[in-house]
């Protein structure tokens, strides 16, 4: 009926006025919308340290900072979305983007803007700094530092140099078409002096009558290590072991409004539970070894290792050595939890 040549003729006749019905190609149609389960081009995939850490290290020879690229950064594409047709699009998920950013001695990567949000999780060195409306955060392996969006930011080096992860998420923010950046009107912002700086303060505490910050830009390793280590001997997440995730300090929420930032560590010894989200997960091995079954299929990871756990993926987690292992990671899940469509499901054995 609907290949009859009155419906083709019909078809013809509306699509040259910018009209399609909905029975076209129906069948296609039907399985890529109308499904129980979601669906997404986004592929498992791990990235080993090994490569990485020879790309970046031969990036830091070919490429330098000044009046060549404003970042020396290497984003880590997932093979699922190498081939679709806008360019902005290939990412290492379909929402957020991984790369890894070197910067060496007495370098500088100029400031700007953008209304998409980015973090830093420093894996390698310390000294380098990244300037955040002002406020200079002097960088610690395993620091996460945050640039909200349309914040100025901007990153110097005055010590070794330095690696860390780069964390955005502007691939949802291309797919509403809304993507904006701005170069700072100079080379690089000025520092804000001690006393008008925030980084300064300690703990909750706060100067009276000082409305709550909207973010906190640097969460220290020292401080987030030394939670874990208090939890260790807890019953932990029976799907994350014991996890934690980095909250905003205004409300205790997601790290970001469209990005969450957790760390959870695996016992020695330690396998999670498998259980499926329809949230997408970039993993970073930040200490340790040990490996991720998704969807059945089994992936090693050791110190420095990146890899991907697509939306609505069976996955469950399994630390095989004597030591503690640690990964960091980021999620879409404040993005889903705000538009209220999250979901989680536990798999059987859980």
């Amino acid at each position: 009926m609907l290949d009859s040549k009155e419906v083709k003729d019909f078809d013809a006749e509306i699509r040259q006025q910018f009209m399609e019905g909905l029975w076209t190609g129906f069948s296609e149609y039907d399985k890529a919308t109308y499904r129980l389960d979601p669906f997404t081009k986004v592929l498992p995939h791990l990235w080993r340290w090994s490569d990485v850490s020879a790309a970046v290290q031969k990036a830091g020879v070919v490429l330098g900072v000044e009046g060549m690229v404003e970042r020396r950064t290497i984003g880590l594409m997932n093979p699922g979305l190498l081939n679709v047709a806008d360019k902005r699009q290939r990412a290492t998920t379909h929402t957020m983007h991984m790369s890894v950013q070197l910067l060496k001695p007495g370098e500088v990567a100029p400031s700007h803007r953008h209304n998409y949000s980015a973090l830093r999780f420093v894996i390698r060195g310390r000294g380098a700094y990244t300037v955040v409306e002002g406020e200079k955060l002097v960088m610690e392996e395993g620091d996460l530092i945050l640039t909200p969006n349309m914040m100025w930011h901007g990153h110097g080096n005055d010590s070794n140099s330095v690696i860390w992860l780069d964390g955005l998420d502007f691939p949802a923010l291309n797919s509403l078409q809304v993507c904006m950046w701005e170069p700072y009107p100079e080379d690089f912002q000025p520092f804000k002096e001690q006393s008008e700086a925030t980084t300064h303060r300690v703990g909750l505490a706060r100067p009276v009558g000082e409305k709550p910050a909207d973010y906190t830009l640097q969460y220290r390793w020292k401080d987030t290590y030394q939670t874990l280590q208090n939890l260790a001997g807890t019953k932990g997440n029976p799907f994350d072991g014991v996890a934690l995730e980095y909250t905003n300090p205004r409300d205790g929420g997601h790290t970001l409004p469209t990005i969450g930032c957790w760390i959870q560590m695996l016992r020695p010894g330690e396998k999670t539970k498998t259980h499926r989200h329809n949230s997408s997960t970039i993993y970073h091995a930040f200490k340790g070894e040990g490996s991720t079954v998704i969807n059945g299929e089994r992936f090693d990871w050791s110190e420095g290792d990146c890899f991907v756990v697509p939306l609505w993926s069976w996955h469950s987690h399994q630390n095989h050595g004597g030591k503690e292992s640690i990964l960091f990671s980021m999620t879409d899940m404040p993005l889903l939890d705000n538009l209220r469509l999250y979901k989680e499901e536990a798999g059987e054995s859980a």
